[in-house]
């Protein structure tokens, strides 16, 4: 499958997961902060502090994780997922894709959902509901693009605020990756 036919492919995904958890809305406008009373301390390999996560994600009992034990990003394994549950669904997903050196993301299909331009790495966008990065992590040893996303759906809070907390995430996100595949600053 062609890189641009996967972002395309993976773009799609992402909206419609958003519009699945917009049909869950109650359409209220107050901000929900999440009432799990069962809740880890770091979500996604400790890329995210749960509770600067938690006014993101809703109402519910229990938040769980379903993601590999480590996070890692070798020349073989070029993409990893995480997905958090809240009471079995679910309603975050971070995702980070390993490219080759010069490679490029085409987000247009991000477009519906009013993106607002990050600044941060090569390319950034943000959103009520998520965030897009591409940054050039170069190591000791090698150097590639890494593309990370998050997605946590519309969120049940002022706009504003919203793109504040999905801005801070993807922070949290590229310091995180940064540090575990030893990307220079």
């Amino acid at each position: 499958m062609s890189a641009a036919r996967s972002a395309r492919a993976f773009a799609a995904t992402v909206l419609a997961a958003g519009a699945l958890l917009a049909g869950c809305s109650d359409g209220s406008d107050e901000q929900q902060a999440s009432t799990a009373s069962e809740m880890p301390e770091r979500l996604c390999w400790g890329a995210f502090d749960a509770k600067t996560v938690a006014p993101l994600l809703g109402s519910g009992k229990r938040i769980t994780e379903d993601t590999r034990d480590v996070f890692s990003l070798a020349a073989d394994l070029d993409k990893i997922t995480c997905r958090v549950q809240l009471d079995g669904k679910t309603v975050m997903t971070a995702f980070a894709w390993r490219k080759p050196l010069g490679s490029d993301a085409f987000w247009q299909a991000f477009d519906p959902l009013r993106p607002e331009k990050l600044d941060m790495g090569r390319k950034g966008l943000v959103w009520d509901g998520g965030a897009a990065l591409l940054y050039t992590c170069r190591t000791p040893t090698e150097s590639f693009e890494l593309e990370l996303t998050t997605d946590n759906g519309p969120a049940s809070m002022d706009s504003t605020e919203a793109k504040a907390l999905n801005a801070q995430l993807m922070k949290d996100y590229q310091d995180f990756t940064r540090k575990q595949l030893n990307c220079a600053s």
